[in-house]
């Protein structure tokens, strides 16, 4: 039995705040949607504990489509983290984290998992971070697909 790999993401600098074109994110989250609309969870802190705000994050202070923002409501999974964003992670099982922030502490998290090279820094300053991120997203599938 295939075990599907977890996506975890973060808004801000990841979707929003971002160089990275309109189009460019738009393909890495449509790419996210239709591969992993089961196993892909916010890790961020506009969705924290019993409180969601990802939908208005996206559509107030972001350029996505409105219609791509209300799929994404209904697909992405709520993770209610409570301090650090590692504790919403599932070690138990593969994963890719796009995050522009690492903490310190939830690096040490990662180290004691083995699981550094699961997250992934998105420099929000680069313009074809979208495009490397989507690079990575697929080069992991054709991994996993085909092991």
């Amino acid at each position: 039995m295939e075990v599907k790999m977890n996506i975890y993401l973060d808004i801000d600098g990841v979707l929003i705040g971002s160089n990275s074109p309109q189009k460019d994110r738009v393909r890495f989250i449509k790419y996210i949607l239709k591969h992993y609309p089961d196993s892909t969870f916010w890790l961020t802190s506009h969705c924290r504990k019993d409180v969601n705000r990802t939908a208005e994050q996206l559509q107030y202070n972001g350029d996505l489509p409105k219609k791509l923002i209300a799929k994404m409501d209904r697909i992405i999974q709520p993770n209610g983290f409570d301090t650090l964003k590692t504790d919403g992670i599932d070690f138990s099982k593969p994963f890719l984290w796009f995050d522009d922030n690492l903490f310190y502490s939830e690096k040490e998290v990662l180290q004691r998992h083995k699981a550094l090279d699961s997250h992934i820094m998105m420099n929000k300053k680069e313009p074809k971070m979208a495009k490397i991120a989507l690079k990575i997203l697929k080069e992991q599938k054709l991994h996993t697909d085909n092991p």
